[in-house]
């Protein structure tokens, strides 16, 4: 009776995308999935009074994103903007910057969980704005 409880209790982690140890071996579930980066790693210059565009990718994500933000402690410079609809995998910064500075900028965002909880991502950009 207590092996078939194991196996039962096995099988459901399993198939609910968690993580067990059964008998010396893992069954590999959400465990597995890579760790989200956000790409690129830096931004590029911006200047003011001109647009500005670039492109974040949510890399590695095994599910859509559902959202991909900027953090009100950490925002953008005036005049951007990120830009993201649910399910893409991408945003897009852009507007025209007005001010000169360097920003510290907080991208985070997670993707849609499935049989596994969804992923969180964040990376802090260093945003240059010159004249």
């Amino acid at each position: 009776m207590r092996f078939r409880s194991v196996a039962i209790s096995g099988l459901v982690m399993m198939l609910s995308g968690c993580e067990a140890v059964m008998f010396g071996s893992v069954l590999a579930g959400c465990a597995t999935r890579p760790e989200l980066k956000l790409m690129p790693t830096e931004l590029p210059i911006a200047k003011v009074g001109t647009p500005y565009s670039v492109r974040v990718d949510v890399v590695d994500a095994s599910t859509p994103v559902s959202k991909l933000l900027v953090a009100p402690a950490h925002p953008l410079p005036e005049g951007l903007v990120l830009s993201h609809e649910t399910r893409e995998q991408n945003g897009v910064i852009h507007g025209t910057p007005t001010k000169t500075g360097t920003y510290d900028v907080l991208v985070y965002g997670n993707t849609f969980g499935t049989q596994c909880t969804g992923q969180d991502v964040e990376r802090l950009y260093k945003l240059e704005v010159r004249q």
